[in-house]
């Protein structure tokens, strides 16, 4: 059985992913600023039958310490960490460049490159300091950007960068490690079709965008062993926004 972190996994596609994940039999580990609001997750999106596959620690991944605090005690108790997965990020500004400050620029980084770093950095040692048996991989990392990273629209530039950070954090980590069996891939996430998107998308553009379950198919398959032969990796996934 697998032993899966996920951070960021509260939200409509956060709880699509760990259904999924549990549901393919996974265990899983719920990183969360918020007991309370990651018990509500999970009694509203995992079968009753399979909850005793998920545990919750709290963790604020902005602070350093406590985000390894969070991970030593997941090995601890699980005696080891076979992938990592970070929706978490947000905390920004839309605002043109020539209106921003640099408390919005340093709210994005924080936000966003900081707290996959926070994460992933410990868990990359944890996994660094199990002994490989050679099997196919030794362990996978994966964090979700925005397609601002790469191509930022109008307002969308203070966001952009600290996403950016998060790509270039993930092919650092593949690279380095190439040879030491870990798996480290961004995913670069379109829209998706939450009930809140609603209020903002027309029906076609709605329509194209991702749903939940379709992130959450993406998250476990490049979560899981059978990703493997995939590495330092941008990961599109735009669903039917094709133009």
């Amino acid at each position: 059985m697998e032993l899966i972190v996920l951070a960021g996994g509260t939200g409509r596609v956060g709880g699509a992913t760990l259904a999924t994940l549990v549901a393919r039999g996974a265990q899983v580990v719920l990183l969360s600023r918020d007991a309370t609001r990651a018990k509500a997750t999970i009694e509203r999106e995992v079968d009753a039958n399979s909850r005793d596959r998920v545990a919750v620690v709290v963790a604020d991944l902005t602070d350093p310490a406590d985000a390894q605090r969070a991970i030593d005690e997941v090995v601890t108790k699980f005696g080891r960490l076979d992938a990592a997965i970070s929706l978490a990020g947000g905390g920004y500004a839309w605002s043109r460049i020539v209106d921003s400050d640099p408390a919005m620029l340093a709210d994005s980084i924080r936000n966003n490159l900081e707290v996959a770093y926070n994460l992933m950095v410990p868990a990359l040692r944890a996994m660094l300091s199990v002994p490989w048996t050679g099997g196919r991989s030794r362990g996978r990392l994966l964090a979700v950007t925005a397609g601002s990273s790469l191509d930022p629209a109008p307002t969308r530039g203070i966001m952009g960068i600290g996403k950016a950070g998060v790509n270039t954090l993930m092919r650092a980590i593949a690279r380095e490690h190439k040879a030491d069996g870990i798996v480290a891939n961004a995913v670069i996430l379109g829209g998706v079709a939450t009930e809140a998107a609603r209020a903002y998308y027309d029906a076609q553009d709605f329509a194209a965008a991702a749903s939940p379950q379709e992130v959450a198919d993406v998250l476990a398959f490049h979560a899981s062993d059978a990703s493997s032969g995939i590495n330092g990796e941008l990961i599109h996934l735009n669903a039917r926004e094709v133009d």
